[in-house]
């Protein structure tokens, strides 16, 4: 059966959200959920971009942040669009300076990049080629693999363990011959798990010197406070080793704006930064990536209200019998127990988009969080599935 989205959306008035929640579709129980919690902190009609409309698609595959930037950068975004004209004068300076003040180094360590992902350009240019191996987990962001492919560098993929961690020591065997860059999601994307601090740590002193390590902490801010997981630039280790990636796209809501950076030793910044333009980032986005630092506030907001989407996500998957991996991100997968492609073709029909498969995990689905009211519109069209009575275990 398809809905549009836009019917959808318009039926989800208040009373028909609280109906939906505690009744139950086509024999599946729809957890109770209460009106505060499913439009807890949606985004009005007011802040959609220009141009869009109901009709758009619900877009649950990227990993974004739903709600966007906070007010504050968002006044900084419209005026820094009045001198759009103008190069970066002292932007990048200020940005790289709050960087450095936030994380406690020189600014020297601060690499500023067009989004992580040219970090992740650097990291190859800088540590791979014909000869030096990558050596990462299966699955995870898959970026620098394919940038590692296009240097003419082995690629040794290590598949993730039983609990979804990052399988060390395997990778650590992996790592002992010519291996130029081991890369660590941390947390992983798609899994959304954490590979436990104090085993990276061992991983670090039994790994060849000569061997960097580049951890990208893209989703740093979801994780559950847990003595599991600590980031590795709030509580460095002093391994010269050690690149750790940061971004804007995630809790700071700037996905469009494209900006990131990396936080390493003064001599690794250099090799990073190397033969790339050190104006690759907009005066926009170094202007709206300074404001999102000052907004402290609306960061702990992000990272509650994310906890809280997270936790309700999970409530309706246990409310449907299905299986999930435990997740410390912005996304969760899951097994719809049922072909995969099934689901996906399914919720396309219904205007909502979802992550693309990941071979190592052909049963599973990725879900990006979103709003509220787009997760219940998710529920609602998933309820809708016709009845296969095929099942993906």
């Amino acid at each position: 059966m398809h809905i549009s989205r836009r019917n959808l959306l318009r039926s989800l008035g208040t009373g028909a959200v609280v109906g939906a929640a505690t009744s139950t579709l086509r024999g599946w129980p729809i957890a109770p959920a209460t009106e505060e919690a499913l439009w807890r902190n949606s985004v009005p009609m007011s802040r959609l971009p220009d141009g869009a409309t109901a009709a758009d698609p619900i877009l649950l595959y990227r990993n974004e942040n739903p709600y966007g930037p906070s007010e504050k950068v968002l006044g900084v975004l419209r005026e820094s669009a009045a001198i759009g004209n103008r190069y970066p004068r002292t932007e990048y300076e200020t940005l790289t300076d709050k960087l450095a003040a936030l994380h406690k180094v020189k600014r020297e360590q601060i690499v500023l990049g067009c989004g992580s992902g040219e970090i992740l350009c650097m990291a190859a240019a800088a540590f791979l080629g014909s000869g030096k191996k990558l050596v990462q987990a299966a699955p995870t962001f898959p970026a620098l693999g394919k940038l590692a492919q296009g240097a003419g560098s082995e690629i040794a993929d290590v598949p993730l363990n039983k609990r979804y961690e990052h399988d060390l020591s395997v990778m650590l065997d992996r790592a002992r011959t010519s291996a130029g860059l081991v890369y660590i999601v941390n947390p992983n994307n798609p899994t959304g798990t954490i590979t436990p601090r104090k085993e990276i740590e061992a991983f670090l002193t039994k790994l060849p010197a000569n061997v960097i390590v580049l951890i990208d902490e893209a989703y740093h801010h979801f994780a559950s406070p847990s003595a599991s997981y600590e980031s590795f630039v709030d509580r460095p280790i002093g391994d010269p080793r050690v690149i750790v990636s940061r971004t804007f796209s995630k809790i700071y809501g700037l996905a469009g704006m494209r900006i990131g950076y990396a936080v390493a030793t003064p001599e690794i910044a250099k090799r990073l930064a190397a033969g790339f333009p050190s104006w690759s980032v907009s005066v926009v986005s170094a202007r709206a990536a300074s404001a999102a630092l000052d907004d402290v506030d609306y960061v702990r907001l992000g990272i509650k209200r994310n906890a809280d989407d997270r936790q309700e996500f999970m409530n309706q998957v246990n409310a449907r019998m299905l299986r999930a991996i435990d997740s410390q991100t912005n996304f969760v997968m899951v097994n719809p127990m049922r072909p995969p492609d099934e689901v996906i073709e399914h919720l396309k029909k219904n205007d909502i988009l979802i992550g693309p498969k990941y071979p190592a995990l052909d049963k599973y689905i990725r879900v990006s969080l979103g709003t509220p009211s787009e997760m219940l519109a998710f529920w609602r069209a998933w309820d809708l599935m016709p009845t296969t009575g095929k099942m993906a275990m």
